[in-house]
């Protein structure tokens, strides 16, 4: 395998997909989203924003007190990006199979793979030429996202802060690792199936399983296991005893446990929580918020890794006759 040939594969990829229609419609649907997610991180925005300047005149109309040792915290222009990417999310797993579920069937189909094989090209650099090539449409679907988001924005006179943009940078990351998940599984579906309606068809399962059943069911699985809720009642109505905070800490462990495998067995559960930790992440130490967040990361890295290798294997031992 030469990377000289991979990226030449992966640019003929990219070129074909980028003029084909389905492109273009997966294209338009992801700017709609980013447009109606942009906008209602607006709205929230300009809410937190007068909120901020009610919190902002109490504390200078106030007293000396507590109110002056607090002062409000203003909302950072990046929130309005969370809600862009998190819109993203809710309906992007779906058009990122969409991308990639005939990949290599669709051209078993035509025949045109067997030609494709013919060539002086070997049959890992045809699969990982694929592979990057639509990682490069996700990147580019993802950057589209993002510039017309911030147009939109600088219409409206918000500036993203040199605070935001690594948060906002962050974002765009665990998005695109969010659709190359999906589109992994597209792909891995794609050499797995002989046909290309029977790899969308389980490609469509796959992400009813991954996005609603699995965490659905964990999340109950879990709550039927744990343990009841500590009752103040039964310390007396002391919340500050000794016994009642080692029952209410073991609770919340439990709690804590469920949602790590709530995480892992869902993507699209997995990057909501870390959009939302990276959000909340001012203030708060690495290791606090790597502690709440790595079962997301761990999950967004686990299945682009598992799937690739199951497309990669699959490509390999296929029979093209």
């Amino acid at each position: 395998m030469t990377a000289e040939r991979v990226s030449i594969v992966a640019r003929k990829e990219f070129t074909d997909q980028i003029t084909g229609w389905r492109f273009l419609v997966i294209l338009a649907l992801f700017l709609s989203l980013a447009l109606m997610g942009t906008y209602t991180g607006i709205e929230y925005y300009q809410s937190d924003l007068t909120r901020y300047t009610e919190d902002l005149i109490a504390m200078e109309t106030a007293d000396d007190g507590p109110e002056r040792m607090m002062p409000p915290v203003a909302p950072p222009v990046a929130d309005i990006y969370s809600s862009m990417f998190k819109t993203l999310v809710s309906y992007g797993g779906i058009l990122a199979l969409a991308l990639g579920f005939d990949l290599v069937s669709k051209e078993k189909e035509s025949r045109s793979l067997k030609t494709l094989l013919a060539r002086p090209v070997y049959r890992d650099e045809i699969i990982n030429g694929k592979a990057l090539g639509g990682v490069a449409l996700l990147a580019l679907v993802v950057g589209s996202a993002l510039l017309l988001s911030t147009a939109l924005l600088l219409v409206f006179s918000f500036v993203p802060s040199p605070d935001d943009l690594w948060m906002i940078l962050t974002y765009a990351g665990v998005t695109l690792l969010f659709l190359v998940t999906f589109f992994s599984i597209a792909l891995a579906l794609s050499t797995l199936c002989r046909k290309s309606g029977s790899a969308l068809l389980l490609a469509v399962v796959v992400f009813i399983l991954l996005v609603f059943l699995a965490p659905y069911t964990t999340a109950q699985v879990g709550m039927a296991l744990m343990m009841e809720k500590p009752d103040p009642g039964a310390y007396g109505g002391d919340t500050s005893s000794e016994g009642y905070q080692a029952e209410i800490t073991a609770y919340a462990e439990q709690m804590k446990v469920i949602e790590s495998a709530v995480n892992l067995l869902s993507p699209q559960m997995a990057v909501n929580t870390l959009i939302n930790g990276i959000s909340r992440s001012s203030g708060a130490t690495l290791e606090d918020t790597l502690g709440k967040i790595w079962s997301s990361i761990a999950a967004l890295t686990i299945y682009p890794v598992v799937f690739f290798a199951i497309a990669y294997t699959r490509f390999l031992r296929m029979d093209i006759r």
